[in-house]
């Protein structure tokens, strides 16, 4: 599999929370031949499988959550025009003039207005304008627009991709589509007969509305020791106030006190062996991802966490560096085909 096309082709699927099965079809083309089972639940979590066909084998489960932040609409005024609310941890300082799909009985494109400064109160022009002062332009009429987007109907950000040099790719839902390419990638590497155990890749749903999906579709599957693999924050100029990873540093492996320690003491060893960069991280508080619930979830799993750092997260222009992505591959890889980890966590 290629990595970047893998990457840019799961990020383009829509999967704002709570909408993570709309996409069905187009998912299930992405992964054709990779597993041996597809399911989704209630919730709109994708579970698939991958079959070591032993007996008795440990279960691996690998999360990434499949949903992404988006809006929904809550009216539909005159003119073709629409509020909307937001859904997940969305920025309104980049939403002015922004370009959106609708994605109604029909898929609607529409420009998030913008007060030009000529009418705007003086000491206004440096203000932010909330969310509800903002207004997604469509163009349609207030009756048609009534019939294919009514209140309630969810609206992501328009895919737009490019690159920009040293191997970098910008656009949309790298958090956290981009993460599941990546396991994608580094499992079609490995044989099924390699692989230490049956291995269960999560693409969970509602994480961005507080790790909803993950906890659900675990009780089910009770896997032996859980990998989650999530974005992180890379290093820019004007964060200060914590040490984070540049890009290229490889995996960002997450120390925390709801992580595992033998764990993920085991994985950095493994990145050692097989020469994969990485970078450490602490987690003091709360890691921010579904590590927090699935830790404890049922007896509690054994739980790790690494990510993948981008720039300008929950943004329509996150950036990553393929460096990093194919060190995750890479590390998947490794973690599910390494005997050491089978033999110490199955039951």
């Amino acid at each position: 599999m290629n990595l970047k096309e893998s990457i840019l082709s799961l990020s383009r699927l829509f999967s704002v929370s709570g909408h993570e099965t709309v996409s069905n079809a187009e998912l299930e083309a992405l992964t054709e031949g990779l597993f041996d089972q597809h399911t989704s639940d209630p919730m709109g979590n994708h579970l698939f499988v991958k079959k070591c066909h032993r007996e008795n084998a440990p279960k691996i489960l690998l999360d990434v959550h499949f949903d992404e932040i988006g809006m929904m609409v809550t009216q539909v005024k005159e003119g073709g025009f629409l509020t909307v609310t937001p859904i997940g941890g969305v920025d309104p300082r980049i939403l002015q003039a922004g370009e959106v799909l609708i994605y109604g009985k029909e898929t609607i494109f529409g420009v998030i207005t913008a007060t030009p400064p000529h009418f705007r109160q003086a000491g206004d022009s440096q203000k932010l304008q909330p969310m509800d002062a903002l207004y997604v332009d469509t163009g349609y009429d207030k009756e048609t627009l009534e019939e294919l987007c009514p209140v309630g109907t969810p609206v992501g950000f328009k895919p737009v991709y490019g690159e920009l040099l040293n191997d970098r790719l910008f656009g949309k839902a790298f958090d956290d589509k981009a993460c599941g390419a990546c396991v994608l990638c580094g499992l079609a590497a490995v044989p099924a007969h390699e692989l230490v155990g049956d291995v269960y890749f999560l693409f969970s749903a509602q994480e961005e509305l507080g790790t909803r999906g993950a906890a659900l579709a675990a009780f089910d599957v009770r896997p032996d020791y859980c990998l989650v693999i999530d974005v992180t924050h890379a290093a820019v100029p004007e964060v200060t106030e914590r040490v984070l990873s540049p890009m290229e540093s490889g995996v960002v492996i997450d120390l925390a006190p709801i992580t595992d320690r033998k764990l993920t003491h085991m994985i950095r060893e493994l990145c050692d062996q097989k020469g994969i960069p990485y970078a450490l991280q602490a987690c003091v508080g709360s890691t921010g991802t579904n590590a927090n619930v699935l830790g404890i979830c049922a007896d509690g799993i054994p739980t790790a966490l690494c990510s993948l750092p981008i720039k300008n997260m929950h943004s329509p222009s996150e950036v990553l560096s393929l460096k990093d992505a194919q060190a995750v591959a890479d590390l998947v890889t490794a973690f599910v085909s390494a005997k050491n980890i089978g033999e110490v966590y199955a039951q």
